[in-house]
């Protein structure tokens, strides 16, 4: 499979003296793993942690964070054969910076020689002096040998225990995807999920014909994503840059694919009753201009508070409700769009340590959870509208059993393909659902379905 992160090369320009301590980006890293192995998303502790570094040093310590989360297993797997003492009987912090140094070595650009001696030092400073010789002598032993091969199942004798070690994934997750796909397919979803995803953007008022006619931003590069329209991959500069430029979303292209696929016959009133973070709300608003009212709904009031800049930014007429989707507040909707929560599982390389989280028992909850959206807002969409279920996962438990059971239960509902769509015919499947699968498109998965009320 080979390694599932390229080397770092945005760091290559620290100066020697900032790589002989690069103690502030390693230590933001160390408590990043920390606060997520305490259960704290990985996104919200990386935020705090890493918000006072320099951008260089940002950037580093989310990729040191970040990385020895996704690979966590196949750095656990390398470990087992360099420790003299089982895993679990390690201090927490002594393995989170083992597999920071371990992570520098075998991933990055890092000399081996800086990564044992940064670790060493981290170590001694947040946990103490007297473990320090552990560190030492396993990252020197990792340095010596090199990867440890038989730390890993053959990846042709035993497949399913190779992509959950060296793949770096729940085996449960592994084994429910084998029995569905071919195992190159789920190969390359592993090494998919295992990659640092691209910065993208949904240029909202690009021509459908001429997306790649720009306006230049100075220090800005964007470069059209093949295949979806008024997509771009930020190639060089920020996005705030670009945000701060364009009429624009920060979005993958899975994400604007649902946009697309609600259609261009959008009639309002509009709900969008899960609508935190926002990107499909903004991006059907700008679309659907004359369909209004347009409501974003969502159960957390924080996260919809942060839809509040980019709405007066692009000037658009979206009302920002807190709402508990399960009891809707409006009476009426023509359109509702109703992005579920969901495992993510299309999404985990946005979200490294989602696949660390979800089990059954989280997917049978958020199964029965989907149902009770979906119920209520069937009871929430007048005749003749339309819903938009959509999720980002790859379970056909949250997918197209999802909706074939609501079929059953909602007689006056039936599938309704879309028209004529922005959307890739490829990823329009045979009951004219939504259905964009990472490893063919190299992207965020996504499934969504119409559902028209007689």
């Amino acid at each position: 499979m080979g390694r599932a992160l390229q080397p770092v090369d945005r760091h290559a320009g620290l100066n020697q003296e900032r790589e002989r301590s690069g103690e502030a980006p390693r230590l933001a890293a160390f408590h990043t793993l920390c606060d997520v192995d305490r259960g704290e998303f990985a996104d919200h502790a990386a935020s705090r942690r890493l918000s006072g570094l320099q951008p260089n040093d940002r950037g580093l310590a989310l990729e040191l964070a970040y990385g020895s989360i996704r690979l966590r297993s196949r750095l656990d797997a390398e470990l087992a054969l360099l420790l003299d003492r089982p895993i679990r009987r390690l201090d927490p912090r002594v393995l989170q910076w083992l597999r920071l140094g371990l992570y520098q070595m075998r991933e990055t650009r890092v000399p081996d020689h800086a990564a044992v001696d940064q670790t060493v030092e981290g170590l001694k400073r947040t946990v103490g002096p007297k473990v320090s010789g552990l560190a030492n002598a396993v990252l020197r032993r990792a340095a010596r040998e090199g990867p440890q091969a038989t730390a890993f199942p053959d990846a042709d004798a035993d497949p399913e225990g190779y992509l959950a070690t060296w793949g770096s994934h729940p085996r449960w997750l592994i084994h429910r995807w084998l029995s569905r796909w071919p195992l190159a397919s789920v190969r390359r979803l592993v090494e998919n999920d295992n990659r640092a995803p691209p910065v993208t953007v949904r240029l909202l008022d690009a021509d459908a014909d001429s997306d790649d006619e720009l306006t230049p931003i100075a220090g800005v590069r964007l470069e059209a994503e093949p295949g979806w329209k008024s997509m771009f991959r930020v190639r060089e500069g920020r996005p705030e840059q670009v945000l701060g430029s364009l009429p624009c979303v920060v979005q993958d292209p899975a994400a604007s694919a649902v946009v697309d696929y609600v259609g261009d016959g959008c009639m309002g009133p509009v709900l969008d009753a899960c609508a935190a973070p926002g990107g499909k709300a903004l991006a059907l608003a700008w679309r659907a201009r004359d369909a209004r009212p347009f409501v974003a709904a969502d159960v957390s009031g924080r996260r919809l508070d942060r839809l509040r800049e980019p709405v007066a930014r692009l000037g658009l007429d979206i009302h920002l409700l807190r709402a508990d989707a399960r009891a809707p507040a409006i009476a009426g909707a023509r359109t509702v769009l109703l992005d579920a929560p969901c495992t993510g599982t299309g999404v985990l390389r946005r979200r490294p340590d989602a696949r660390w989280r979800v089990d059954q028992d989280r997917l049978d909850s958020l199964v029965a959870l989907q149902r009770e959206l979906l119920d209520a807002m069937a009871a929430v969409v007048e005749p003749g509208g339309l819903i938009v279920y959509a999720t980002c996962s790859l379970e056909p438990e949250e997918n197209e059993e999802q909706v074939e059971s609501f079929l059953v239960r909602h007689g006056d509902f039936r599938r309704e393909p879309p028209g004529p769509t922005r959307v890739p015919d490829e990823a329009i499947d045979e009951n004219g659902d939504l259905r964009v699968l990472p490893w063919k498109w190299n992207t965020d998965g996504a499934f969504a379905s119409r559902l028209r009320r007689s």
